[in-house]
């Protein structure tokens, strides 16, 4: 037993013996002569100069630690400042006995008064990137053993005041994050890594605060657990979940949330990053909250369970994208209790309005000629389908929502449905973008609408009251919406049946007006038939007719959208005799769509005189209404009578024509205009004529009579 207690003395002191000379060796070296070997090598890997201005220290002991002070790395020869990074102090502290077993065991990195300065030039290109390694150079570097490499354990690493700028040579935009602290802490390669950081961005308070899984998980590349809560302009951001790249291919799994209490606050430090938004129109409601699960996977992203809260407004559903494919595919669902447009749009009050944008061609046209912005059609494949309860927008409950939208290869396809003012309105609009020349096909159908309840909803009270049925059925191609109307085909109709005028109505064209229509009858809208077929981008009215039991109102004509130029006529007739005082006077509107013209039939308003006709301008807007004016001065002229049903052809279909209840295809001529043309117009009378002309003028602040 004593002769093995020799042995191990002996072994003893020899180990002693070996470290204790170590030490002495360690201690006598003078590190400060490996500074220029350290900045030599660094400059030959990288081209940049690396500068050690203090000494290396050495501390030996059983956590031997080093330090260096005043390191500086130079930036690149077209940046902005001489050095890309700068670090007044470095220091590390390393277990000896962990490196016995092969196990690099760092207790403690600490790092003070880091400075980076990351830039782009002109091109875009970073001071990071380095010049190339010259062949021999790279070619020394890959020769040598392909040991294993030791895996280093980091316990606890401390950075304080570090300051990161950086600048977009592009933009010249630039942003400045400083770090006040950074905590990382570890208990060992198997305990989470524990992070605390504490900074700010160009003068916004940030903060991160979680775990970033395992050493070992890490470095494994497999999946590992986080959790992250991070504070930011006065957003609050929350991760859960796990990450990583298993078999060298990055997933997640994980929890998201976002937590807005003030937008207005938000908005107000974001313009510290992007002054652009400084500009931007804040919505009328000031929080927001969004949840969604999200997994990554291969190339698939899909985002589950979403649930966003945006004032009175939700939106819940599924999304996923697959970026496996040339171009990505994107499927989804949403559905949506309650969308409150009025909430979400833009606060009115101190919002400065955007002025219109002027028309590139300067040619006064109400169709923009801009081409239509097809490359975003061949972008994506998609197919997303929305179900709402109930939209609010502009005081209008539209409920019973639905949007299925398909998008591949270029050809768009939407169908919306909704419920709007008691109407059912479907629709189908198909949008060709794969072609050369795009095509378009529209349909849309509103069934029953009360427009009772629609003028109400805009405070239009005592006006009319009714249900209409709308058809629109058009097709065109062209890539600009000009092209699109200058060649479109189909028709429009719009038609009303056995709805009423209140005392309102009636107010807005005259207040004598209701002493003329002196019967329930006379109130009553028979029909209003409004009838357009397409041809060529020449819209031809087969039957503008407003029909009640006490005059008529009809309309003919075409509307050219190649040129946007109308050529109608409003000609409207009393029925009975109780309304035959009440002057007639045919309008032909003309001009432009930008700028519409009119022009009173002087041969009809000679033979029929009213004082201040029209004096209220609401010619077109009421469909004619406006020209059954206050009650002629004399009663030795009136108007005839036209006993005429109108309602008969115009609900059929078929064109309709002043005088005529038959089938009229009017008479064709030679500048394609199918309107009913009025007799030639004599010269303008004086006197009376000169007030209805005037009024019109004071009104519309131009026409011509």
């Amino acid at each position: 037993m004593s002769r093995w207690i020799k042995i191990i003395s002996v072994i003893a002191v020899l180990c002693i013996a070996v470290v204790v000379a170590g030490v002495a060796i360690l201690k006598s070296m003078d590190f400060y002569e490996y500074k220029g070997l350290i900045a030599e090598k660094v400059s030959e890997a990288t081209g940049r100069e690396l500068k050690i201005a203090g000494d290396l220290n050495l501390e030996i002991s059983l956590n031997p630690s080093i330090a260096v002070e005043g390191v500086s790395f130079a930036n690149a020869a077209w940046g902005s400042g001489p050095e890309m990074v700068s670090i007044k102090r470095f220091a590390a502290e390393v277990s000896v006995m962990p490196l016995l077993s092969g196990t690099l065991d760092i207790k403690r990195v600490v790092l003070e008064g880091v400075n980076i300065l990351a830039e782009t030039d002109k091109s875009g290109k970073g001071n990071w990137v380095f010049d190339a390694m010259p062949k021999k150079e790279a070619d020394k570097k890959d020769e040598g053993g392909s040991g294993e490499a030791v895996i280093p354990v980091v316990r606890m690493v401390s950075v304080k005041d570090v300051k990161i700028s950086y600048k977009d040579g592009i933009s010249g935009q630039s942003y400045d994050l400083i770090v006040s602290n950074v905590g990382i802490q570890a208990d060992g390669s198997d305990a989470p890594l524990m992070l605390d950081v504490v900074g700010s961005v160009n003068g916004q308070a940030v903060s991160v605060a979680g775990n970033l899984g395992t050493i070992n998980g890490l470095m494994a590349g497999g999946m590992f657990p986080l959790k992250l809560d991070v504070a930011a302009m006065a957003t609050a951001i929350k991760v859960e979940g796990q990450a990583g790249a298993p078999d060298g291919k990055p997933a997640a799994d994980l929890k998201l949330g976002l937590s807005v209490a003030k937008i207005s606050e938000t908005m107000a430090a974001a313009s510290s990053l992007v002054p652009a938004l400084k500009e931007v129109a804040l919505p009328a409601v000031d929080t927001l909250n969004v949840s969604s699960m999200a997994k990554y996977s291969g190339s698939t992203l899909a985002l589950s369970g979403i649930d966003l809260k945006f004032g009175s407004t939700d939106l819940s559903g599924n999304v996923s994208v697959n970026l496996g494919s040339k171009v990505p595919t994107i499927d989804g669902s949403l559905s949506s209790n309650l969308i409150n447009l009025d909430e979400l749009l833009p606060k009115s009050e101190g919002q400065k309005e955007a002025a219109p944008a002027p028309s590139k061609e300067g040619d006064g046209k109400v169709f923009p000629n801009d081409p239509l912005p097809l490359d975003g059609l061949k972008a994506a494949n998609v197919k997303l389908g929305f179900k709402g309860a109930k939209v609010v927008v502009q005081g209008m409950n539209i409920t019973d929502t639905s949007v299925d939208l398909s998008l591949q290869n270029g050809k768009l396809q939407i169908k919306p449905g909704a419920t709007v003012f008691s109407g059912k309105i479907t629709g189908d609009v198909a949008l060709d973008g794969s072609a050369k020349t795009p095509s378009l096909n529209a349909k849309l159908d509103i069934a029953e609408l009360d427009y009772g309840q629609a003028l109400e909803s805009q405070d239009l009270k005592d006006i009319a009251n009714g249900k209409v049925d709308v058809n629109v059925d058009v097709s065109g191609s062209g890539g600009s919406v000009r092209a699109l109307m200058a060649g479109l085909n189909g028709k429009a109709r719009i038609v009303t049946e056995n709805g009423r005028l209140e005392s309102g109505a009636l107010n807005i064209v005259s207040t004598d007006l209701l002493n003329v229509f002196d019967s329930k009858d006379d109130k009553t809208i028979r029909c209003g038939v409004v009838h357009f077929d397409i041809k060529s981008g020449l819209a031809d009215a087969r039957a503008i007719v407003i029909e009640t039991g006490g005059f008529s109102v009809i309309g003919t004509g075409n509307v050219n959208l190649k040129t946007e130029q109308p050529k109608l006529r409003i000609d409207p007739r009393s029925k009975k005799a109780n309304l035959a005082s009440a002057a007639m006077v045919p309008v032909d509107i003309h001009g432009t769509l930008a700028k519409p013209d009119w022009t009173i039939d002087a041969a009809a308003a000679a033979g029929n005189v009213a004082a201040g006709a029209a004096r209220t301008g609401a010619a077109i807007a009421t469909m004619g209404l406006s020209l059954l004016v206050e009650k002629a001065v004399s009663s030795a002229t009136s108007t005839a009578i036209d006993e005429n049903d109108y309602c008969v052809p115009a609900l059929a279909g078929k064109k309709v024509v002043p005088g005529e209840t038959k089938s009229a295809e009017a008479p064709k001529s030679s500048g394609g205009d199918t309107a009913a043309q009025p007799a030639a117009q004599p010269k303008k009378e004086e006197g009376a004529l000169d007030s209805i002309g005037s009024g019109l003028k004071g009104l519309f602040g131009s026409g011509t009579n």
